[in-house]
């Protein structure tokens, strides 16, 4: 492998993880908050992702002013789905709580199935042929947008969780429900915010995503699979541990692409959750030592 092709393939890496966290960070706001594993995660990226693509082709809205319109719709979309299905879910046992998201999960692929059939369809614009040189590589102008856009958001998300009451609020109740409910918080209330967000990510990420990759029904099952290996890699509930498992699934996806083939390179981030469950099965950065 040649210098070029290595850093290529590094700066790729590192686009595609900024743009993996953005989609991994709103699962482990909500395991770490609510202690449920969300199946269906990946089915409100690719439903974030077909309202990007219909907001361009029906509405002529740039997928990046899409995220406008989109994500508060994810957002209401989790704020009832707590109310609707997981506030009962969570009275039952784990083995019940991941049945019924699971169901969820592929309850939503099959409809998009039925009302978008099975056809690829990507948002076609000037820009998304279009290259920046960064002295002897280059990156696709979508992908630079929505790894730009998912940096800048990591890093109001950041802030909103350690900077704002809200934020100090889903921590205490992360760390502690009981302590939380004893001191007078709304444990059902925070959650609900939880589940808001963590789906308001996705309506952010789904319309930039949509300028770099087809969205299909089952589009969603990729990115449930990724974002798991991210936060199990990173440390379930840690933030600090999505972007660290974010960068190396990104990074060790494209390496091996340039290397190898691009059905082992597939392969590549689950050999890396082998290795570091065997190694360190807290994950690299536990849930305690960083949110």
């Amino acid at each position: 492998m040649s210098t070029t092709i290595f850093l290529q393939a590094l700066l790729s890496g590192l686009t595609n993880g900024a743009i993996y966290a953005l989609v991994a960070v709103g699962l482990t706001l909500v395991f770490g908050v609510m202690r449920i594993v969300n199946f269906a995660h990946g089915e409100f990226l690719m439903l974030a992702m077909y309202g990007g693509y219909l907001a361009f082709t029906f509405l002529g809205i740039d997928p990046i002013l899409a995220v406008f319109l989109v994500a508060p719709v994810l957002m209401l979309m989790g704020y009832l789905l707590f109310g609707g299905l997981i506030r009962p879910a969570l009275k039952v046992p784990e083995i019940n709580q991941m049945a019924v998201t699971l169901g969820l999960s592929l309850l939503l692929q099959y409809l998009a199935l039925v009302v978008f059939k099975a056809d690829n369809l990507l948002v076609t614009q000037e820009r998304s042929t279009a290259s920046i040189w960064l002295g002897p590589v280059l990156i696709q102008m979508p992908q630079a947008i929505a790894a730009l856009a998912s940096i800048i958001l990591l890093g109001l998300f950041y802030v909103v969780l350690r900077k704002t009451d809200l934020g100090l609020i889903m921590r205490v109740v992360s760390q502690s429900r009981d302590g939380a409910a004893l001191s007078g918080i709304d444990i059902g209330g925070t959650y609900r915010w939880a589940m808001a967000i963590g789906l308001g990510t996705l309506g952010i990420a789904g319309p930039l995503m949509v300028s770099a990759l087809y969205v299909n029904p089952h589009v969603g099952q990729l990115f449930t699979l990724k974002a798991f290996v991210i936060v199990i890699v990173g440390g379930m509930g840690s933030f600090g541990g999505v972007l660290i498992g974010a960068l190396l699934v990104g990074i060790a996806e494209s390496i091996a692409a340039s290397w190898l083939t691009a059905s082992v390179a597939a392969a590549v981030p689950f050999a890396l959750l082998i290795l570091v469950m065997l190694l360190r099965p807290e994950g690299l950065v536990p849930a305690g030592g960083s949110r």
